[in-house]
């Protein structure tokens, strides 16, 4: 684990905190994940980028590299930006649930398996 992903979390207050740690938790609970803290935010990696998430003043997201092959699985996954990103928009407590982070985190751990690091594809 990160000690700047131990920093960032820290400095979170109320149901950012809490999500956050849920988020994490739950991440790294998915599968062998290489945690980093890139671009002023955590991430996580499995045969390359899989997600992230990031905090802002009144919401926090959590986004996957590959989430717009991931719609089915989430309908609150949206799309945008490049790498075939989507992310879905946290404004409250408890919005996602343990299972569905592990859900969506091996999912995005098969398609980085299957197709390779979406990193290093043509941005879409």
């Amino acid at each position: 684990m990160s000690d700047k992903v131990d920093a960032y979390i820290a400095g979170l207050d109320g149901w950012q905190a809490q999500s956050a740690q849920l988020l994490r938790r739950e991440i790294l609970a998915a599968g062998d994940l290489a945690e980093d803290f890139k671009w002023g935010h955590p991430m996580w990696s499995a045969s390359g980028a899989v997600c992230l998430f990031k905090s802002f003043k009144s919401h926090m997201t959590l986004a996957f590299w590959r989430g717009a092959q991931m719609t089915d699985l989430d309908p609150r996954l949206e799309p945008s930006g490049g790498f075939q990103m989507a992310a879905i928009k946290l404004t409250g407590p408890d919005q996602i649930t343990a299972e569905e982070v592990r859900r969506l985190v091996a999912a995005a751990i098969a398609l980085n398996r299957e197709h390779g690091d979406p990193m290093t594809m043509a941005k879409t």
